[in-house]
């Protein structure tokens, strides 16, 4: 009995071994970027967010855009309020995001401002 219970217990923690969190992080001079993902086979459930580096209490953005990998996601706000962007990411059945992967992410805000950096597996 006690070999059966250990066997059972044993390929549970091997099965849930094949779920993967990964992080990556990147910063520009104005904003810094996160995105933290949970990987299980084929299917990805992953969330990104940007934070305005120079932020006060009333911070407030015009035609913000966000393009994170050449138009593979994408934000459009007329008017955000806030210092704080989340956008959600998810999949199934697709190709999932690699540790070796390198995201990269284009900001504009405020008709005249824009960035771009990338986000790397952090370590």
């Amino acid at each position: 009995m006690k070999k059966t219970i250990l066997l059972i217990s044993l390929v549970i923690f091997l099965v849930g071994c094949g779920n993967k969190f990964i992080r990556f992080n990147g910063e520009s001079d104005n904003w810094k970027g996160e995105y933290s993902t949970n990987i299980d086979g084929t299917r990805e459930n992953g969330e990104y967010t940007f934070s305005f580096k120079n932020a006060k209490n009333d911070t407030a953005f015009e035609n913000l855009q966000i393009v994170i990998n050449d138009d593979e996601t994408r934000l459009i706000e007329d008017i955000h309020k806030g210092s704080t962007v989340k956008i959600s990411s998810s999949c199934s059945g697709c190709s999932v995001t690699s540790e070796d992967e390198i995201i990269k992410v284009n900001i504009k805000w405020d008709v005249q401002n824009e960035e771009t950096f990338f986000l790397e597996l952090e370590k």
